[in-house]
């Protein structure tokens, strides 16, 4: 399995925290943000990683050539007028097989991805949270009988089943199906959208989405200035690296 880690994005609610690196290099317990995913691929065996850079790749780039992995850099030099399906789109172009999706403002525990990395499951399969309580502003999911049958920020809380973290394990037989998807909705949407939005594309054409549960370990995507006090002070502190 390869690992796709889409880290273009300008991070512009984080103000002058992310003025001259990425979100991906935002430090947290002394180490940039994107340290602790890559251990985590390591440690799981996960040696071909594919980048999708865009606002201070280069940064990133230079940071990431102390790692012993395979790298393959995709920029995405539109970064500032599309969202992230448009880089899992031009990523997914350099895949050769199953792959795992990370968005790269996501501290999360170890325990996470081991789950979701041993996990038999077949097709795409989704990391949720179904233990926190839920917003307006997470990706909610509604599931039925084990399979995710809608993904969308618009879900109403007080009906949604958890929240999709921005993790995902996308088997071999599936990769296809959610390239065909993505282009689908880009073509219908354009490319300003979430790549969920390709998620929810394949669960109505009846393409079976499972999940694997964060069983209520620690994780945070880092979005404001607040979420990253909160990953320096409450969930880093609760994750053994």
């Amino acid at each position: 399995m390869e690992a796709v880690i889409l880290a273009a994005g300008f991070g512009s609610r984080l103000g002058h925290h992310t003025r001259e690196i990425p979100k991906a290099l935002l430090k947290v317990g002394k180490r940039p943000l994107i340290y602790y995913t890559i251990q985590t691929l390591m440690k799981n065996g996960i040696k071909d990683v594919i980048v999708v850079t865009g606002h201070k790749g280069y940064v990133l780039r230079d940071y990431l050539s102390q790692f012993d992995l395979n790298f393959r850099f995709v920029h995405n030099s539109l970064y500032k007028k599309t969202n992230n399906i448009y880089s899992l789109y031009l990523a997914m172009d350099h895949v050769s097989g199953g792959f795992y999706i990370l968005n790269s403002d996501v501290l999360f525990h170890p325990g996470i991805f081991q789950k979701l990395h041993s996990s038999t499951k077949e097709n795409l399969i989704l990391s949720v949270d179904d233990f926190k309580e839920l917003g307006e502003e997470e990706m909610k999911v509604k599931i039925e009988n084990g399979v995710v049958k809608r993904i969308s920020k618009q879900l109403d809380p007080s009906k949604a089943d958890g929240e999709y973290i921005g993790i995902a394990k996308v088997e071999e037989n599936t990769v296809d199906d959610l390239y065909n998807h993505i282009s689908k909705v880009m073509e219908r949407k354009g490319r300003r959208v979430f790549y969920e939005e390709a998620f929810q594309s394949m669960m109505d054409d009846n393409i079976a989405v499972y999940y694997e549960s964060t069983d209520g370990l620690p994780w945070i995507e880092i979005d404001t200035p607040a979420d990253l006090m909160k990953a320096r002070y409450e969930i880093y502190p609760r994750i053994q690296f």
